[in-house]
């Protein structure tokens, strides 16, 4: 395996995000407020939009060669009394690609990225409550846990907690 890159994504990579994002959402329906039926009519159009730059959000791949290994997006809140805090959403690496620290590599990247955003105080994510691993990564990353949304998520009758977690950023 090559040695795995960071990059902020761009229209040309629209294919790889849709298919990416669309296998996330069939193996782990637990872990995202989106469903696949919602997401796989998008079209190559309506994702290369979603991946441009926006108010200071962006989406991060990591890439093991050509390809698209993993993602996770970050933004500024939109609500003016909110615009001190950005939002972390869509983390994923493909589970052939799990255990190199891709997932590590993206949440620095989109930290990194909020942290250079004019104003942000607090970076936020939330998680679905037995995601283990996944909290785990954001605990080692600096994120503490500030609240629980109970049965935030239904996945097929079945109701999912999150665990709300904000990191803050030094200095802001």
């Amino acid at each position: 395996m090559s040695s795995p890159q960071v990059r902020r994504l761009a229209p040309p990579d629209a294919a790889a995000l849709r298919q990416l994002r669309l296998d996330a959402l069939v193996e782990t329906p637990e872990s995202f407020g989106s469903s696949y039926e919602e997401e796989h009519t998008l079209t190559l159009e309506d994702i290369r939009a979603w991946i441009a730059p926006a108010d200071d959000g962006a989406m991060f791949g990591v890439f093991d060669g050509a390809a698209l290994a993993g993602i996770v997006g970050v933004g500024r809140q939109r609500m003016l009394k909110m615009r001190h805090k950005a939002h972390i959403w869509s983390m994923y690496v493909a589970p052939a690609q799990r255990g190199r620290g891709l997932a590590k590599l993206l949440m620095r990247a989109a930290i990194a990225h909020a942290g250079a955003m004019r104003g942000i105080r607090h970076v936020q994510l939330s998680v679905t409550s037995n995601n283990a691993a996944a909290t785990a990564l954001y605990l080692g990353l600096g994120f503490t846990e500030y609240g629980c949304e109970r049965e935030a998520l239904c996945v097929n009758g079945r109701f999912y907690d999150e665990t709300l977690m904000s990191l803050p950023l030094a200095g802001k």
